[in-house]
């Protein structure tokens, strides 16, 4: 079952130009772990790990203290995904949701960033519509936009703090102006993290370095079969089966890149 996984995750970073990036928290032997994922349209990757600092989402990666990621990567705000790859890439959602956790106490600052937050989803639809059709005039026009948006000044300090933060990742932010092909957020990792999430709730974390291995090659193979349709039922069974005659997941994987590329 390691060896499914590894293939998967082979198979995944050599046939992806950009990757999702997540993590929650897990217990392992009773101690506070980390549950990490790297995924696309196409598989899911898991990974139950002691810390989520940069150097522990480099090993993950397979990568050198002095190496970068030749890729596109989409994740929240969170520090660690800094200086990961070449290309770092912010999810709008969680951008928004920063705004919207704000919790103004009198009514002229609720109205103020309820017309903010309208204005965010307003410039979001418009970077969607960019995706369907770039264009360098329209690029340049949202880049202009950005900075008035992010530039203004309400009254309200808190949701102004907040606006000037995002203005200074403007460059994480319109990634997608120079590369269209990637998504506006990072929902398939939060949701791919699901799944882990209600495990834990149930059994409380892993106990032992079997029953970690188990969770990793388990959600792995899980998610990436429903991605792509498949029985995880019969999959497993034509593993232990011995028979491996169905398609294995890194080969659809490979053949689906080739003809939708992401």
């Amino acid at each position: 079952m390691t060896k499914e996984k590894e293939d998967i995750f082979v198979a995944g970073m050599e046939n992806s130009t950009f990757l999702h990036m997540d993590d929650t928290g897990m217990k392992h032997k009773g101690i506070n772990h980390h549950f990490h994922v790297i995924c696309t349209a196409l598989f899911s990757v898991f990974f139950i790990e002691l810390k989520k600092d940069r150097k522990t989402i480099k090993k993950i990666l397979g990568l050198m203290d002095d190496e970068t990621l030749e890729k596109i990567l989409l994740s929240d705000d969170a520090r660690q995904y800094y200086g990961i790859a070449m290309w770092h890439a912010l999810c709008w959602i969680h951008e928004i949701r920063l705004c919207k956790k704000l919790n103004p106490v009198i009514e002229y600052h609720r109205i103020l960033l309820e017309k903010f937050i309208s204005k965010l989803w307003d410039y979001y639809d418009k970077l969607n519509d960019y995706k369907d059709n770039p264009d360098e005039k329209v690029k340049e026009e949202l880049e202009k936009q950005f900075d008035e948006l992010f530039s203004t000044k309400t009254g309200y300090e808190e949701l102004d703090k907040r606006i000037a933060l995002s203005k200074e990742k403007k460059e994480e932010l319109l990634l997608v102006l120079k590369f269209p092909e990637i998504p506006l957020h990072n929902n398939p990792a939060e949701l791919a993290l699901r799944e882990g999430v209600v495990k834990r709730k149930i059994s409380n974390g892993t106990r032992s370095e079997d029953g970690k291995a188990a969770w990793e090659n388990m959600m792995s193979i899980m998610d990436t079969c429903r991605k792509h349709g498949i029985s995880l039922y019969e999959y497993i069974k034509d593993i232990f089966s011995g028979k491996r005659e169905m398609t294995r997941l890194s080969t659809l994987i490979a053949q689906k890149a080739s003809v939708n590329p992401t």
